[in-house]
Order: structure tokens, then C-alpha cells, then sequence
């Protein structure tokens, strides 16, 4: 099993390699490419491991390290036989569905409503305005 302790240190070193390239303050002879191949010899086991974790702290500025976090305290817990694959994954999908699929959902739902509400309001206007015809 992947050691999740050593993933995230690695992917923390990592992101403040980058950062301190991208700012000029190290690997100021480096072009991305060499910049690239020097942080795959020196973080080989996270570029082996977890390469989309890699990739992904090599080509992005902002990435949820709380998330990643998360998901490899997840992967320590199964490793620790407190959990089993597949409740960490409800677990998981849960929590990211939570955040990101719930509120878009209730976003969706609630146009919904709206929109149904104005039909009605717009319905019920166009009833009175015909009873006022009618008297007329």
C-alpha cells in the first residue's frame, strides 16, 4: 500500500519547490522542462506513487491541499484497517458530492421554483385581467 504519510510531505515539499521557482527564488537556471525532471529525481516516489498528484502540483497554482489531505488520512485509516475500501469511498463521495453537488442541485431546484411561481403569478394575472374584461 501507498504510504500516505510520505505522499503528503512529498506533495507539500513539492508545492513549495514550485512556488519558489515560479517566484525566482530557487532553480533560477531551470526552464519548466529542467525545473520538471529535477522534481521528478528529487520527489520520485510521489511522481511513482501518485503521478496525477504530481502532475497535478506541477502544473496548477491552486490546489486543495485540505482535500488531498483528506483523502490520504482516508487512505491511512484503510491502511490502519479502521475502515474498508469501500466505506472510505462513500465517505469521500459523500462529503465532495456535499460540497460540490448538493449545492448545485438545491441552485437548480430553486430556479425551478421560481420560475413555476412566476408561471402561476403570470396565470393568475391573466385570469383577473380576463374577469375584468368580462364586466366590462
Amino acid at each position: 500500500m501507498k504510504d500516505p504519510d510520505k505522499i503528503w510531505e512529498e506533495a507539500n515539499a513539492l508545492k513549495n519547490d514550485r512556488y519558489r521557482w515560479k517566484m525566482g527564488l530557487n532553480h533560477k537556471d531551470c526552464n519548466r522542462e529542467e525545473f520538471v525532471q529535477k522534481m521528478e529525481k528529487t520527489y520520485k516516489y510521489l511522481k511513482e506513487s501518485s503521478s496525477t498528484i504530481f502532475n497535478n502540483l506541477i502544473e496548477e497554482d491552486n490546489i486543495e491541499m485540505d482535500k488531498l489531505k483528506y483523502m490520504l488520512d482516508m487512505m491511512r485509516t484503510m491502511g490502519e484497517k479502521k475502515t474498508t475500501y469501500e466505506n472510505a469511498s462513500k465517505e469521500v463521495g459523500q462529503r465532495f458530492a456535499d460540497e460540490y453537488i448538493k449545492p448545485l442541485v438545491d441552485k437548480l431546484e430553486n430556479e425551478k421554483k421560481e420560475k413555476e411561481t412566476m408561471e402561476q403569478e403570470n396565470n393568475d394575472n391573466k385570469t383577473s385581467i380576463e374577469e375584468l374584461e368580462e364586466v366590462d
